[in-house]
């Protein structure tokens, strides 16, 4: 009986000090004010538009402290299935992961898939990636498009590090975008990093602008005919 209870108190130690560990992942992020002109940053692991909608999953966004969030598996579907997805966020820089990306449908595997944003300035690198049978570079430059011709799927597009500037004036790189040609058309994004200064709103702008000085008079003394 002695020994049985200690077995219990232990593992309700375990689980505590587990909870414990994850809380500060679990916490809500701190979420940054649009259109502040402040600098701001935000990640997430994955997501997938398509027949089977998947909301970018786990996502931070924070325009102060760091702010982290981990999944241990994606379970949403089996068109993808990904392990360890991790992000991170402050105001200055961004950083996501995933590890053990698997596509079957487009033959596409990755050991590690990561972005990461500092300052306005992104970056990607894979580990192990491959899709059709051909392997991937692990630092492709900006924007690197790799048509892929699948079985039983049709022409799809791999693009990897893409990088663009948001409408907010924030820059934002992903790591991996797949387009498949399916029933519907289908985009699964991986690791995925955003930040740097927010542009002012027009209303902002227009509170920033200073008033123009009041006109002052000018007096003439005008001639005076007879």
């Amino acid at each position: 009986m002695r020994d049985s209870f200690r077995r219990i108190a232990t593992a309700g130690l375990l689980a505590t000090g587990l909870a414990a560990a994850l809380a500060p992942a679990m916490a809500a992020p701190a979420l940054a004010e649009p259109g502040s002109g402040g600098a701001a940053g935000s990640a997430y692991g994955l997501t997938l538009d398509g027949p089977l909608d998947i909301a970018p999953v786990p996502a931070v966004s924070s325009g102060s402290e760091q702010v982290e969030k981990a999944l241990l598996r994606q379970k949403s579907t089996k068109f993808v299935r990904a392990e360890v997805l991790d992000v991170k966020a402050s105001a200055s820089r961004a950083r996501s992961k995933v590890a053990r990306l698997s596509v079957p449908s487009a033959d596409l595997l990755a050991s590690a898939v990561a972005a990461k944003c500092d300052d306005g300035r992104g970056s990607a690198h894979l580990l192990n990636a491959r899709i059709a049978g051909r392997s991937i570079d692990a630092t492709p430059p900006p924007n690197t498009r790799i048509p892929v011709k699948i079985e039983g799927v049709g022409d799809a597009t791999l693009t990897l590090n893409k990088q663009r500037r948001m409408p907010d004036g924030r820059t934002n790189v992903t790591a991996m975008e797949l387009a498949l040609p399916l029933t519907e058309p289908t985009t699964l994004r991986v690791a995925s990093a955003t930040c740097g200064k927010q542009a002012p709103t027009h209303q902002e702008k227009k509170q920033q602008r200073p008033e123009a000085p009041a006109p002052k008079p000018v007096r003439h003394d005008l001639p005076v005919t007879g």
